[in-house]
């Protein structure tokens, strides 16, 4: 994993920053946990000022257009009225799992439907939004971070807070913060395959779906045009889902190996490979798939989707033997139930470990606790966790249930005027979250 090369130093000059805003609550980035932690927080009666850098919420619901929801059977909540808010614009279509325990199957959703509703979630919330910023420094004063230093085309400016929470992703207000960090396995330290999501239109639907039906996964046809040479992604099958869209398809199929997602030169050389492997795929699809004959590439994602990265360290951290045995917590703010599902970081293959059917993992409030800081809290897929175990928790919809609720933990640590996130009792935050529909 390359880095970009350091040729020498440069001393840039001191300057005084604007202090653009102060609130209770600042959560950085505006992905699936972001949105869950703002709209939780302000909900909660806090001032809170949600930073996101494009020009859309959702992250990689929408600036990577992943499209698909994986099965969601213990998240309610927040996210449940976002599938509601898709399903009333005629945005989503219910997955093929089928609805399990009455509480959803997952599903595909239309990433431009999306934005709207996001956008009217947040805002109708009573949330400040902030677009095209993102944080470049950390104000810390001791054990706390008394604000984030932002820059946009206004250039650098000063957000101080009484609560912040990183929404990041790859846990870049944590790091700056100076929280120490995880990143991927033990043994090598490698991570998941980075994937650009792409689309495309012109489909025969119901000739396509014949076709998935009689080849799963079109996995036998993709055998077989490796065997011929024609394919050199290193990923087993297609994963591939059609879209609320007549005619539109959504592919999860390119693998990129060997890419660290905090570091520039990867990220960039990520992007080249992973287009290259859409023109591939889609290729692929044309000539072997019975209902893409006239099938074109309509978008690809203007961000590499992540699956791994940082994992940032907590009061805990959540093992394999926790999502395989469903260890119970007494501050647990969220719940799961998807497998371990590990895209190999080297190349073709995806181990999965499943937890036992009709139970659910949880993810403890101490996890989310920023370890040595005491008003930093972790709202995304980076949070304390094992290589393994994040396989599992990062799904978008627990990740949203995760944020939903440290959104509520920072508001009521503002409400009750506590010097620490320690310091506020578990059981209210989750009597909290159950009166808000979550499920914890």
């Amino acid at each position: 994993m390359s880095s970009t090369p350091v040729l020498g130093f440069y001393e840039e000059p001191a300057r005084t920053l604007p202090v653009i805003a102060e609130c209770d609550v600042l959560v950085v980035g505006g992905g699936p946990g972001g949105i869950g932690a703002a709209v939780s927080a302000a909900r909660n009666g806090a001032n809170t000022i949600l930073v996101e850098r494009f020009g859309s919420f959702g992250g990689t619901w929408t600036a990577g257009i992943l499209s698909a929801i994986m099965p969601y059977p213990y998240v309610k909540g927040i996210f449940a009225e976002v599938v509601r808010a898709w399903q009333e614009r005629g945005g989503w279509n219910e997955g093929h799992w089928g609805a399990h325990d009455g509480w959803g199957g997952g599903g595909t959703y239309d990433s431009e439907v999306a934005k709207v509703a996001l956008d009217r979630l947040v805002v109708d919330s009573g949330v400040t939004p902030l677009f095209f910023a993102q944080a470049a420094a950390v104000i810390r004063e001791g054990n706390r971070v008394r604000g984030v230093i932002i820059e946009s085309k206004e250039g650098r400016q000063v957000i101080l807070a009484k609560m912040v929470i990183d929404s990041s992703g790859d846990g870049d207000v944590s790091v700056m913060a100076g929280v120490p960090a995880d990143k991927g396995r033990e043994s090598d330290g490698g991570v998941q395959p980075m994937t650009m999501i792409f689309k495309m239109t012109g489909v025969d639907d119901e000739r396509a779906v014949a076709s998935k039906q009689a080849d799963p996964d079109f996995a036998k046809a993709w055998q077989a045009a490796k065997a011929r040479g024609e394919i050199t992604v290193p990923r087993e099958d297609v994963l591939a889902g059609r879209n609320p869209k007549p005619g539109e398809w959504n592919f999860n199929t390119t693998r990129i190996v060997g890419k660290d997602a905090t570091k520039l030169r990867d990220v960039t050389d990520a992007m080249v490979e992973a287009r290259r492997q859409v023109a591939e795929v889609a290729a692929f699809m044309r000539k072997n798939i019975p209902g893409f004959e006239n099938a074109v590439v309509s978008e690809t994602a203007p961000h590499i989707g992540v699956r791994e990265s940082r994992r940032i360290r907590g009061d805990y951290t959540v093992s394999t033997k926790d999502i395989v045995e469903v260890t119970p917590f007494e501050d647990c703010i969220a719940c799961g139930n998807w497998f371990i599902d590990i895209h190999s970081p080297t190349g073709e293959g995806t181990e999965r470990v499943y937890p036992p059917e009709g139970k659910w993992y949880g993810v403890p409030y101490r996890t989310i606790r920023a370890q040595g800081v005491d008003n930093l809290l972790i709202a995304s897929r980076c949070v304390d966790s094992s290589h393994e175990a994040h396989a599992a928790i990062r799904i978008t919809p627990q990740v949203m249930a995760i944020g939903e609720g440290a959104g509520a933990a920072a508001a009521l640590c503002v409400k009750l005027g506590l010097k620490s996130t320690r310091d506020l009792d578990a059981k209210l935050l989750r009597e909290t979250l159950r009166k808000q529909g979550a499920f914890v």
